[in-house]
């Protein structure tokens, strides 16, 4: 051996011994890669990854459901009828609570608590859709387009308030009071018995229309007048003054 080749060959390790140490080290590199892959690795709740493992694919890519447009326009299920009260329609149909065999026409009204006692004419309605009032100003007049006082339904009675700058019939209407009671005689004889549920003003032009004429479940009342201050300029009140009376 010369002595270059001496010098190359110092600190080479046999082929053997070599190719271990190699080894050794490529180990060592593995064993710390996966110590640090432990280390990072995200932890999932026992239960959440079974739950994930049982999805099929199909159930994780669907999409949510959505609402067809005939579900959107189907109405929402009516709640029962002890949770809540017999709704006021104008137009629809309302379900009678009771039955009520027909009733004569009204012939006079009486409220002994405000001194109001008078016979009844027949209403209509004006040109314009509003009801008429009484030719007779001393008179009370019942909406005859309506349901009589009796029947199921509310039955409407109007009255002037005052006329010609003196009291009319309903004059004292406004002095009604929640449990007072009103009585309407018909023509065949018969009585029919109304206990007051509340007295409200309204505007005329905020009228509440639906909760006077729209249909109830029940026989009920509504006497109906002006009141509220006067407007100089017409000679006519700003207000209606209505009392909600139900059948006995």
């Amino acid at each position: 051996m010369s002595y270059s080749e001496a010098q190359s060959n110092r600190g080479r390790l046999p082929g053997g011994r070599q190719a271990w140490m190699v080894g050794a080290l490529v180990a060592v590199a593995l064993i710390f890669a996966a110590l640090a892959w432990a280390a990072t690795r995200p932890v999932v709740p026992e239960p959440l990854a079974q739950d994930a493992q049982s999805q099929s694919p199909a159930a994780t890519s669907s999409p949510a459901p959505t609402s067809t447009p005939s579900q959107l326009n189907s109405p929402a299920p009516r709640p029962s009828a002890s949770a809540t009260p017999v709704p006021i329609d104008l137009t629809g149909r309302v379900e009678p609570a009771m039955t009520r065999p027909p009733q004569a026409a009204p012939a006079t009204l009486t409220v002994n608590s405000v001194g109001i006692s008078t016979n009844l004419e027949s209403l209509g309605l004006m040109d314009d859709g509003t009801l008429a009032t009484p030719v007779d100003t001393d008179l009370a007049g019942w909406y005859d387009g309506g349901p009589k006082p009796g029947a199921v339904g509310p039955a409407v009675i109007a009255g002037h308030v005052s006329y010609g700058g003196g009291e009319s019939v309903f004059f004292r209407l406004s002095e009604i009071e929640r449990g007072d009671k009103i009585t309407v005689a018909q023509e065949d004889g018969s009585n029919v018995n109304f206990r007051v549920t509340r007295v409200e003003q309204h505007p005329k032009d905020e009228f509440p229309t639906l909760a006077v004429y729209g249909n109830t479940a029940t026989p009920e009342l509504r006497l109906i007048t002006c009141g509220g201050d006067v407007d100089t300029s017409t000679g006519h009140f700003y207000d209606n003054v209505i009392v909600f009376a139900q059948m006995e």
